[in-house]
């Protein structure tokens, strides 16, 4: 059978970083706050699982809180590009 050995959850996990990346240049590119709190939480999944390492790779965790930062402060300061607001 072709998914008895196919690992569906990384194909998940893999195309949602894909996403996470995707949103991430888009919301810097347009200064989009919902673009960058969007990558947050598509990258969130992937970085919680890396944060049961053990190892330095657990540091990870961090990328989706600066991009919550980074979302709070595209919100807060004034966004003179037109297109997606935020």
């Amino acid at each position: 059978m072709l998914g008895d050995n196919f690992h569906w959850i990384g194909l998940i996990m893999w195309t949602l970083v894909f996403i996470s990346v995707l949103c991430l240049v888009l919301g810097i590119n347009k200064k989009s706050g919902w673009l960058m709190f969007f990558s947050a939480l598509m990258v969130f999944p992937m970085s919680f699982y890396l944060f049961g390492a053990e190892n330095w790779i657990k540091i990870a965790i961090v990328v989706p809180v600066a991009e919550v930062i980074l979302a709070f402060v595209f919100w807060f300061r004034p966004n003179s590009i037109k297109g997606i607001e935020s």
